[in-house]
């Protein structure tokens, strides 16, 4: 009968690996667990306290960070979550979903804690000491649009500094020299990276910025946001948004100060929410391949699944963006 000494062996290892990886413990490489527990099995051999590393769940942990509304009411990742929804569908997985609280209070996710899942997608802005807790799992993880693009995994993001330019330039295109920038924290890549494409097409069109024009923090600030803008001295004629949320807000202020929109000012939002078209007038706006995003990052994750040694690779894939022209900006 075939001993642990014998695959050891075999493997080219020593007992203990062998005994760690048949344990399933995380100190050996996935890389060398499936090679154990593939000679093992070849050779018939039982281990009562295995649980093979090869036997998945067929469970994918879905994070997003737990925000002031519902993740239905979310109009940006609740397209994201229906692309990974249905890719997951199609591959035959489960999906369990966990809305994390912030700041993280250092409990981490029963699924994550009791291998209750094969991968993880973890979606938005997210608490740092999360993801550093992650490490030790050792589990393939998928980020979608994080806050820092410099995390060291795979990652789906936007291409947030080309849809800033498009919808900068298409103002500019259309007479507009005075353009505002109003969106969410700068801290978080997407929105910083828009901004940068912001001040590229207006460098490059030899327009200089003012200050008093750029107003960022808070995804929903769009209403108090344009009030400012359009009660200043100087007003814009144009403004883009981080956000077609941001935008949508600002369409009341303007509503609520008996302007109208584009004839006294212009708006350019970005991501292109079902409620964009549905405006008065239809927002112009940065279009996002939300869905899309969703199903890639799914597809991206269960490629690290079934190959392990890809696990702890650092991958990002850029999603393009589209400019869609409404009837929002108005020519000068």
């Amino acid at each position: 009968m075939l001993t642990i000494k014998d695959i050891a062996k075999l493997a080219n290892c020593s007992p203990s690996t062998v005994s760690k990886a048949l344990n399933d413990k995380f100190d050996v490489s996935a890389k060398t667990k499936v090679k154990i527990l593939k000679i093992a099995t070849e050779h018939n051999f039982h281990f009562h306290k295995i649980k093979p590393i090869n036997q998945k769940t067929e469970n994918i942990g879905i994070v997003f960070s737990r925000e002031e509304k519902p993740l239905s009411g979310n109009p940006f990742y609740s397209r994201v979550l229906e692309g990974i929804e249905g890719e997951l569908v199609i591959n035959n997985y489960n999906l369990i979903l966990t809305l994390l609280v912030e700041p993280f209070n250092g409990q981490t996710p029963k699924m994550i804690k009791d291998k209750k899942i094969d991968g993880l997608i973890i979606v938005g802005v997210m608490d740092k000491k999360f993801i550093g807790s992650l490490k030790s799992y050792k589990i393939p993880i998928v980020f979608v649009d994080p806050t820092d693009y410099n995390l060291s995994y795979k990652k789906v993001i936007i291409d947030n500094e080309q849809g800033g330019f498009l919808a900068t330039k298409h103002m500019i295109e259309m007479g507009h020299k005075k353009i505002a920038f109003v969106s969410g924290n700068l801290a978080r890549a997407s929105f910083s990276l828009r901004y940068e494409g912001f001040k590229k097409a207006m460098a490059f069109n030899n327009i200089p910025i003012k200050q008093k024009y750029v107003k960022a923090g808070g995804i929903e600030n769009g209403y108090e946001y344009v009030t400012e803008l359009i009660n200043l001295d100087d007003p814009p004629t144009a403004i883009f948004f981080g956000n077609d949320a941001n935008a949508l807000l600002g369409y009341k202020a303007i509503n609520d100060a008996g302007l109208k929109i584009p004839k006294d000012i212009s708006f350019v939002g970005f991501d292109d929410i079902a409620m964009a078209k549905y405006s008065d007038p239809p927002l112009s706006t940065v279009k996002v391949y939300k869905e899309e995003i969703g199903s890639i990052a799914v597809r991206k994750l269960l490629d690290e699944i079934n190959n392990p040694e890809q696990v702890g690779i650092q991958i990002t894939t850029m999603m393009p963006v589209k400019l869609v022209k409404r009837e929002s900006v108005i020519k000068l």
